[in-house]
C-alpha cells in the first residue's frame, strides 16, 4: 500500500502532494492530498486498475465532464480528473483513473449509522430530503447516480453531500464487462429490482428506490432486506416485501412511513416519479399511501406488484444471476493481516489509564510516550509513529466517536486535541488522578468519580469545557465492591462496560445501563471492549485475552468464552493495553524486553557496560545488597516470576524463591543476609504478601506481612527496623504507604495514607526521612516527609513531574525520573532538618526499561557513582504495537461460522 502511494505521489507531484490514504472500497481508494496550485486540501479518488481497464480512459474522461457540471449545495463537486501511468513492480505500467473532490471534514452517513444505529426522525427526514434535492437536480440534468448508499452520503456542518456521481456514471457505460472484474455497480442492500435484473435503461426511479432503502435504514436501524450473502439479499429484493416502518419503530409518523413504502415499490411505475415528490411526501403530514388507486397498509404488496412477482420471479432471479454473476459471486473472506509497528525506545508502561487507542475506522493508532510525553500518532498508510502536537505529558488516550478527536489526561487536566491539528482544548482542569475514560455516542465522557470514603464510581460529563461531572454508578459496598473503573461505551448507547473491583481483590466485568447506571455482572476479568462483530473482548488477570458472544441490546453474554488464539499472546501484561476498532482491527502493545533484557551498569554521565554478557532474561526490580556483594532480581517466565541472587564478583545465579507463585519486588534486609519479596498466585502480577528468605539457603521462606490489601512495593529501612510497603487499592492501582516493625510484631501502621495516589517509598540512610511519589498536585511529583511520623512537614523535590525515587546510600541525594525519563539527582541535607539544595539531570534513561509508572526498576551502588539498570538485549525489538486487521475472521477460523 505504501509503495502504491509513493508511486502515485510521484506521478501526481506536479499538481498534488499526496499525504495519506483516507479509505478504500471495492472500486477505488481515496487519498488526502494538497492542491499545490490552489493551496487547499483535496480528496483524490483513484479507481482500481481493473475498473480503469474496463471503462477506458476516454470514456471515463468524457462521462466525468457531465458530473463536473453539476453544481448543487448537496452534491460534492468535482475539481479535476485525469489519468496517470504508474509503474508496477509486477506487471509494468498501469493506467489509473482519478478525480479530485473537496476534502470534507466530518463523517459519512455510514459512520453515523454504525455509531447510532437509528437516527432521530427529524435528522433522518432532513438527510433524506437534502439527498432527494441533490438527486432531483442531477436527474433533471440527465445524470442517474446508480449507487446511492450511506457510504456515498457525507455529513458536513449539519448538511448532507452526495458523492460518487463520477464512478456511477462512468462505470455504467462499461456494461456487462464489469462482471469480468468481479465488480459491479450498486450495493445489494440498496439496489432496485430493475438494477438487480441487469437492465441497461436505469431511470431516476432507481435512485428513488435506493434513497428509500437508505431512509428505511436511518429510521429502523437496518436496510429493508438483509441476508448472509449477496445472492440472498438480491433474492429478497426480487421476491419479498419489506416490513412496515411503523412495525419496527412506532414513533415514525405515518406519512413518513407511507412515503418510504412508496419509494420501495418493486415496480418502478409504482414509485414516486421523481426524488422531489419523495421529499414532498416526507414533508406532508397529509400524505397517505395509494397504490393502484386503493389505500392499503404500508408493507402490504399491491396487485400490480403481485402480478409482477407471480409472472416474473423465477425468470427474473435467473436473469439476475446470469447478468450479475461477477457481482453475485460470494466474496472471499477478508484476509487476516498481522504486523508489528516498532516504537523503539518508547517505554511500554502498563498503568491503569491505558497507553494505546485505535480510531473507530481502524486507520489511526495513538500511543503514549513521545517527546516530552506527547502522544504518538500513526496513520495506517504511514511507516511509523509521529508526535502529536499540543499533547505533552499525555496519558490514557481515547477517541471521540467519529474518530476525529483524541481525549487524554495531562498534568491534572482532561484535554482533547483534533487529529487534523490545532491547539488542544481543556475540558476539566481539576482531575485529581490519571484515569481511563470513554467518549460515548451521545456526547458524554464517562470517567472515574470520587464517591467518598475511598470509594470510586463512574461519573459522566458533557464533552465541553467546564461541564460538571455527575454521578452515574453507585458502588455496592454491601456486596463488597470498592470501585468501578475502566468505562467503555457500547456503540448502541444503551450502556457502558466497566470493571468492578472488590475488597478481596476480585475483579468483574459488568454493564452499567444508560441512563440510570444500573449494574449487571457479566464475567470475571480486568477490562472489556466491545467488537462490532458481536463479541465482547476482555482481559483476565493472567494477561490473556478472551472473546465471548455478547448481545449489546439485551446486555447479556450469549455464548461460551474462547481464548483469542493467534491474535493476542498470553504474555500480555496489564489490563488495558488492547483496543479494537469498529472496522474489526485489533491492536495491542507489547515489549520484547519482557522476553529478553540484560542488566547493565550506568555511570552518572550515562556510559553503560553489561553486568554479565552471558546472562539475559526477562529482568525486573533489580536490588543491590547493602554490603555491595550481591544483586537480587526478578526473572519472569510466562505467568510466573522468581527471585534470583547473583554474586557481583562472578559465579552462577541462584534461584531464591520456591514454588510456582508470582514472586517479585526483591528487597535486601539491612544485614545483606536475607531477601524479602512479594509473592502472589500465578497470573496476579506483582501483588500479594511479603515473605523473606535467607540467601544462604536451607531455611524456608517466612511470612513477614499478610495485610488485608495486597502489597505492591516493599523496602527495608537502612537501619533494618522498619519494613515500608505500599498497598494496592482500586484507586488507579495505588494505595497507601504503611510501615511494620517485624522485630516487635504488630499490625502495619499508616505512614502516608490519603485519598491521593502514593507510590515508591524509600527511606534515608539515617532512617529519619522518607521520599515517595504522590499526585496531590494533579500530577506525579516526588516528596520528602519525616519518618516514621510525617506530621504536617513536607518538601516537594521535583518540579516538573517525577517518579521512582531512590535515596542515595550516603543520604545526601535523592534520585528520581522526570517526565522525559531523565534520571535526576536532587542534592539534599538531612541535618539538622531536611532541605533541598539543588538538582541536576544526570542522563537520559529512556533507553532503560521501566516496570511501570509506580515501581523503581533500578538501584544505586554504595558509592553513589553507578546505577544498576535494565536494557533490552541486542535481539529484542523493544516496545511495539501489534495490529491484527480483520481480527473477527481469525476468530471465525478458530470457532467456525
Amino acid at each position: 500500500m505504501a509503495d502504491v502511494l509513493a508511486r502515485l505521489a510521484a506521478a501526481l507531484a506536479d499538481r498534488y502532494s499526496l499525504e495519506r490514504e483516507l479509505g478504500a472500497g471495492g472500486m477505488a481508494t481515496v487519498y488526502l492530498a494538497h492542491d499545490i496550485k490552489h493551496d487547499r486540501k483535496v480528496a483524490i479518488k483513484v479507481l482500481r486498475p481493473e475498473l480503469a481497464a474496463v471503462i477506458g480512459a476516454e470514456r471515463f474522461l468524457s462521462e466525468i465532464k457531465t458530473t463536473a457540471a453539476l453544481q448543487h449545495p448537496h452534491i460534492l463537486p468535482l475539481f479535476d480528473s485525469g489519468t496517470v501511468e504508474v509503474e508496477s513492480r509486477d506487471s509494468g505500467p498501469r493506467t489509473h483513473l482519478f478525480y479530485v473532490m473537496p476534502y470534507v471534514t466530518g463523517e459519512s452517513l455510514r459512520d453515523r449509522l454504525d455509531r447510532e444505529t437509528q437516527l432521530p426522525i427529524a435528522d433522518a427526514v432532513q438527510i433524506a430530503t437534502e439527498v432527494a434535492g441533490a438527486l432531483d437536480y442531477a436527474h433533471r440534468h440527465g445524470v442517474i447516480h446508480r449507487d446511492i448508499k450511506p457510504e456515498n452520503i457525507l455529513l458536513h456542518d449539519g448538511s448532507a453531500l452526495v458523492a460518487d456521481f463520477g464512478i456511477a456514471l462512468a462505470a455504467s457505460t462499461a456494461g456487462s464487462r464489469m462482471t469480468e472484474t468481479g465488480m459491479s455497480l450498486g450495493t445489494p442492500h440498496y439496489m432496485s429490482p430493475e438494477q438487480a435484473l441487469g437492465e441497461r435503461e436505469i431511470t431516476a426511479r432507481s435512485d428513488v428506490y435506493a434513497l428509500g432503502c437508505v431512509t428505511f435504514e436511518m429510521l429502523t436501524g437496518e436496510p429493508p432486506f438483509t441476508g448472509p450473502t449477496a445472492q440472498a439479499i438480491v433474492a429478497k429484493v426480487m421476491t419479498a416485501e419489506p416490513a412496515g416502518v411503523t412495525s419496527l419503530r412506532k414513533t415514525v409518523p405515518r406519512h413518513v412511513a407511507d412515503a418510504v413504502h412508496v419509494a420501495l415499490q418493486k415496480l418502478p411505475a409504482d414509485r414516486f416519479e421523481s426524488a422531489k415528490l419523495f421529499a414532498d411526501a416526507l414533508a406532508n403530514p397529509g400524505f397517505t399511501t395509494q397504490i393502484g388507486g386503493t389505500a392499503r397498509t404500508p408493507g402490504m404488496p399491491s396487485r400490480r406488484s403481485n402480478r409482477l412477482l407471480g409472472a416474473a420471479t423465477g425468470v427474473a432471479v435467473l436473469a439476475m444471476l446470469a447478468a450479475a454473476w461477477g457481482w453475485l459471486r460470494p466474496r472471499p473472506a477478508p484476509a487476516v493481516v498481522r504486523y508489528r509497528i516498532a516504537l523503539g525506545t518508547v517505554p511500554s508502561i502498563r498503568d491503569w489509564t491505558g497507553e494505546l487507542a485505535i480510531s473507530p475506522d481502524g486507520q489511526v493508532l495513538v500511543h503514549t510516550g513521545g517527546p516530552n510525553g506527547a502522544l504518538l500518532v500513526r496513520h495506517r498508510d504511514e511507516l511509523g509513529f509521529m508526535p502529536m502536537p499540543a499533547t505533552e505529558r499525555a496519558q490514557g488516550p481515547f477517541f471521540s466517536p467519529d474518530g476525529s478527536t483524541v481525549g487524554f489526561f495531562s498534568a491534572g487536566r482532561l484535554m482533547v486535541a483534533d487529529l487534523a491539528g490545532g491547539p488542544a482544548r481543556v475540558l476539566d482542569d481539576s482531575v485529581s488522578r490519571p484515569e481511563a475514560m470513554t467518549w460515548s455516542a451521545d456526547g458524554s465522557i464517562y470517567r472515574m468519580w470520587d464517591a467518598g470514603g475511598g470509594l470510586l464510581s463512574i461519573g459522566r460529563m458533557e464533552a465541553r469545557p467546564g461541564a460538571p461531572i455527575l454521578p452515574f454508578t453507585r458502588v455496592d459496598t454491601a456486596a463488597g465492591e470498592v470501585a468501578h473503573l475502566l468505562p467503555e461505551a457500547l456503540p448502541n448507547g444503551k450502556a457502558i462496560l466497566i470493571q468492578i473491583q472488590y475488597g478481596d481483590g476480585k475483579r468483574m466485568i459488568a454493564t452499567a445501563r444508560i441512563p440510570d447506571g444500573r449494574v449487571t455482572l457479566l464475567v470475571e476479568g480486568t477490562r472489556a471492549r466491545y467488537a462490532r462483530n458481536g463479541q465482547l473482548l476482555y482481559a483476565t488477570a493472567d494477561g490473556k485475552l478472551w472473546s465471548v458472544p455478547f448481545d449489546q441490546d439485551a446486555l447479556t453474554i450469549a455464548g461460551t468464552p474462547e481464548l483469542v488464539s493467534g491474535a493476542l499472546p498470553s504474555t500480555m501484561v496489564g489490563p488495558v493495553d488492547f483496543d479494537v476498532s469498529a472496522s474489526g482491527t485489533l491492536a495491542y502493545a507489547v515489549d520484547d524486553a519482557s522476553e529478553s533484557s540484560e542488566l547493565v551498569w550506568v555511570t552518572r554521565n550515562g556510559r553503560s557496560e553489561p553486568v554479565d554478557t552471558s546472562w539475559d532474561a526477562a529482568f525486573s526490580s533489580p536490588a543491590l545488597s547493602p554490603d555491595g556483594t550481591f544483586l537480587a532480581v526478578a526473572l519472569s517466565h510466562e505467568s510466573t516470576s522468581d527471585i534470583w541472587i547473583k554474586r557481583l564478583a562472578g559465579g552462577p545465579a541462584v534461584k531464591l524463591s520456591i514454588g510456582n507463585q508470582t514472586n517479585d519486588e526483591p528487597a535486601w534486609t539491612a544485614d545483606s543476609k536475607s531477601v524479602s519479596y512479594i509473592a502472589g498466585a500465578p497470573g496476579t502480577g506483582s501483588v500479594g504478601d511479603v515473605w523473606v528468605r535467607p540467601i544462604a539457603g536451607g531455611a524456608n521462606a517466612t511470612l513477614v506481612l499478610d495485610d488485608d490489601r495486597p502489597i505492591s512495593e516493599q523496602r527495608w529501612s537502612p537501619t533494618g527496623e522498619w519494613l515500608v510497603v505500599r498497598t494496592t487499592t482500586p484507586a488507579a492501582g495505588a494505595g497507601d504507604i504503611l510501615g511494620v516493625r517485624p522485630s516487635i510484631g504488630g499490625a502495619a501502621v499508616p505512614i502516608v495514607a490519603t485519598s491521593r495516589i502514593e507510590y515508591s517509598p524509600t527511606v534515608s540512610l539515617d532512617g529519619r526521612w522518607m521520599a515517595y511519589v504522590s499526585n496531590e498536585s494533579g500530577r506525579l511529583e516526588v516528596y520528602v516527609v519525616p519518618f516514621p511520623n510525617p506530621g504536617t512537614a513536607k518538601w516537594q523535590i521535583s518540579n516538573q513531574g517525577g517518579s521512582a525515587p531512590q535515596w542515595s546510600p550516603h543520604g545526601n541525594e535523592v534520585f528520581f525520573l522526570d517526565l522525559q525519563s531523565h534520571l535526576v539527582a536532587a542534592q539534599v541535607t538531612t541535618s539538622p532538618t531536611f532541605a533541598l539544595l539543588g538538582q541536576h539531570t544526570l542522563f537520559d534513561a529512556s533507553g532503560y526499561l521501566r516496570q511501570s509508572v509506580s515501581r523503581r526498576n533500578y538501584d544505586v551502588t554504595g558509592d553513589g557513582q553507578r546505577f544498576l539498570m535494565i536494557q533490552r538485549a541486542g535481539n529484542a525489538a523493544g516496545s511495539q504495537v501489534v495490529v491484527v486487521e480483520n481480527w473477527s475472521e481469525a476468530l471465525k477460523q478458530r470457532t467456525g461460522p
